[in-house]
């Protein structure tokens, strides 16, 4: 609180002199954050008891404090005409240009072009922790659920009529069981794009047949219910994974390491195979909210990706402005963006794991240095210089969208059992058996490979 109110403070003393309380307020609105906003509204509300917002800053406050994200650009709208505001384009604006600075995914300027479903694909990626016992075979899908799809379907395609049904002790806890379901959060973007390509990455080594053939079943369900064009992908056919990276794929290395490192080869080779026709590259998580074309492609957006050829989720960690992969749009005409994200996520990558090999298992290596969930994320910096990413916070390309915070903000609270703490390495120039530390192998206290996964090879699915 302190340091918020030397903030504020700061702020106010910069407001030019000659201004009159609205124009410190207008100055404040257009520079501060939004605690420092608040604080500095509440000094001039306690000092000029009498002193009113003008109608044009209660509606940016009402932006500013709405924390559950509530209003749209509809309710916007509605209130500046209200205000006899909506004809005024510097006020709309500013509008828009508040709500961006708050992050706020659902006020924002909108394209008069729209963005043709044939023009963009949507992605998204699951991969195991573990891979899935072919032996026993009791998987129902691809997932770490065991939500069966063919006693669940209809209320995944059409969960208006889980509603409808008598509010029972069953029904309230399998809805809650398929709101967090993979499929059931695909088919809801189903609903927001329909005409799209929707492709589901996975990795085939590390699931069983028979729920790889469940989860492409109750897909086809959703395509042709939901007209879309749902695709189950096996990110092992992909051209782009090869030596290093595909030694790196082993259900041995961290989980979240392979995930960042699949997003990569996903957008890689989205924007450079020409087997892939559409222009735009929109990869997300499964926990990012649901988005029409028309919130995925608002005019900020578009500038950027006509402009830097991309943007990234755009969010904040422990105060600080930042930015994530677990949203990003790459444009397929931009082949220096292909180019300088090949080499500077995937080579580099390639490179540091062929890098750790030469250390014998003996020689002590700082944690840090080996390879984890960090590792990819932590080049992406490098990436945006080399991208010649100016670093205004107001125009840098990055996308305000609805999603909760990553688990790792701040670096995690995580203790070193869980799996989120591994890190790896392979020992001698070929080895594919990564010796992790950590997670899974906490109990030996030093890296090693994981018993259970020593005898593990890569047998990938066959369509």
């Amino acid at each position: 609180m302190k340091s918020n109110f030397q903030t504020a403070a700061k702020i106010f003393k910069k407001a030019p002199k000659e201004l009159g309380l609205e124009g410190i307020v207008n100055y404040v609105f257009e520079t501060g954050e939004k605690c420092e906003i608040l604080l500095i509204l509440n000094i001039i509300f306690r000092a000029h008891p009498s002193f009113r917002l003008s109608p044009y800053n209660s509606i940016r406050k009402t932006i500013l404090e709405d924390e559950d994200h509530l209003l749209t650009n509809h309710s916007l709208l509605a209130m500046l005409k209200e205000q006899g505001l909506d004809s005024d384009k510097d006020k709309v604006q500013g509008c828009y240009e508040i709500a961006y600075r708050l992050n706020h995914p659902y006020i924002y300027p909108l394209s008069p072009i729209s963005v043709p479903a044939s023009d963009y694909t949507l992605n998204f990626l699951w991969v195991n922790l573990n891979p899935q016992d072919r032996i026993q075979d009791t998987a129902q899908n691809i997932f770490n659920d065991e939500l069966d799809f063919s006693e669940n379907a209809e209320w995944i395609l059409h969960p208006e009529s889980l509603r409808a049904l008598e509010k029972t002790e069953h029904s309230q806890e399998s809805w809650k069981r398929i709101q967090k379901n993979c499929i059931y959060r695909i088919a809801k973007w189903a609903n927001a794009n329909p005409d799209v390509q929707i492709n589901l990455w996975y990795d085939s080594a590390l699931v069983t047949r028979k729920a790889q053939q469940k989860t492409l079943e109750m897909m086809k369900g959703i395509s042709k219910s939901k007209n879309v064009a749902l695709r189950l992908r096996d990110i092992r056919f992909l051209p782009n994974i090869k030596g290093e990276i595909e030694n790196s794929f082993h259900p041995g290395t961290p989980l979240f390491y392979r995930v960042d490192i699949i997003k990569a080869l996903i957008g890689d080779y989205m924007i450079s195979s020409p087997q892939e026709n559409a222009k735009y590259c929109v990869f997300c998580d499964m926990d990012i909210e649901p988005m029409t074309s028309q919130q995925i492609f608002d005019q900020r957006t578009l500038d950027y990706l006509s402009s830097n050829g991309y943007v990234f989720n755009r969010v904040y960690y422990c105060g600080w402005l930042c930015f994530e992969n677990s949203f990003f749009i790459f444009n397929k005409e931009k082949t220096d963006l292909q180019k300088n994200h090949h080499k500077m996520i995937i080579q580099k990558m390639a490179l540091h794991i062929t890098s750790l090999r030469k250390y014998p298992i003996k020689k002590h290596i700082n944690i840090d240095d080996r390879i984890s969930y960090k590792n990819v994320f932590n080049l992406y910096p490098n990436f945006l210089k080399k991208m010649q990413e100016k670093r205004n916070k107001l125009t840098i390309p990055r996308k305000a969208v609805k999603c909760p915070e990553s688990q790792f903000n701040c670096g995690g609270n995580f203790s070193d059992g869980d799996f989120q703490r591994e890190a790896f390495r392979f020992v001698g120039s070929s080895s594919t058996i990564p010796y992790t530390i950590n997670g899974r192998n906490v109990h030996k206290g030093k890296e090693a490979p994981i018993d259970a996964l020593k005898t593990w090879k890569a047998e990938p699915l066959l369509d």
